[in-house]
């Protein structure tokens, strides 16, 4: 049987060196640099993209700057306009206050002016009840009616009618000694009647008014 044998392989030979052409005593060697410097090329283009796509130190701090100073711009025009709105309204309020403040005072002046009237009503309704009072005891009718109670003591005078019939009364029990003076007239009639007097009656003389 035959056994599979590696056949070693040749060893490096450099290839030979051309012969020189007749008459020449330099031999001319292949040129190689070509490539190199294509590659060194290429390095130096990609590095020169590399670095034009890439923004430098101070490119990236303007860009930030650029922006900070743009935030900070629209941060203060906000301010401004809150600020703006701010003062209107509180000028609003102010005005209001202002207006609400007006108001109140003259409702407390009309409310001042209500009370001073009304005290000068009362006073002067307290000056008139003594009169009014007065007066409602220097007029009366037919009937009997107590001096000083009823009726104040005075000169009256009544316009009477046919048949008027008046007496002055010491007191009321009914009795004929009762009566101070009495009389029957026909027409107008004048009595005075005393402040000792107890009562005055009359009777069909129409209305008796107080003349002095």
């Amino acid at each position: 049987m035959t056994e599979n044998m590696s056949v070693p392989a040749a060893p490096y030979a450099p290839e030979p060196e051309p012969e020189p052409e007749p008459g020449h005593g330099l031999v001319r060697r292949p040129r190689r640099w070509p490539w190199i410097v294509g590659i060194v090329a290429a390095l130096a283009m990609g590095v020169a993209i590399g670095v034009a796509g890439t923004p430098s130190d101070e490119e990236n701090q303007a860009m930030i700057d650029t922006s900070v100073a743009a935030a900070v711009s629209d941060q203060r025009a906000q301010l401004a306009a809150e600020q703006a709105e701010a003062a209107t309204a509180l000028d609003d309020a102010k005005k209001q206050a202002a207006a609400a403040s007006t108001a109140q005072r003259a409702a407390d002046n009309a409310h001042a002016a209500a009370d001073s009237r009304s005290a000068e009503l009362d006073k002067r309704e307290a000056a008139l009840l003594p009169r009014e009072a007065d007066a409602a005891k220097s007029t009366f009718g037919n009937g009997m009616h107590l001096v000083g109670r009823d009726i104040n003591p005075g000169t009256y005078r009544t316009a009477g009618g046919s048949y008027c019939y008046w007496e002055r009364l010491s007191g009321t029990s009914g009795e004929l000694d009762d009566i101070i003076t009495n009389d029957n007239v026909s027409g107008a009639s004048v009595v005075t009647i005393s402040s000792s007097d107890v009562a005055f009656k009359s009777s069909g003389c129409g209305t008796w008014t107080k003349i002095g």
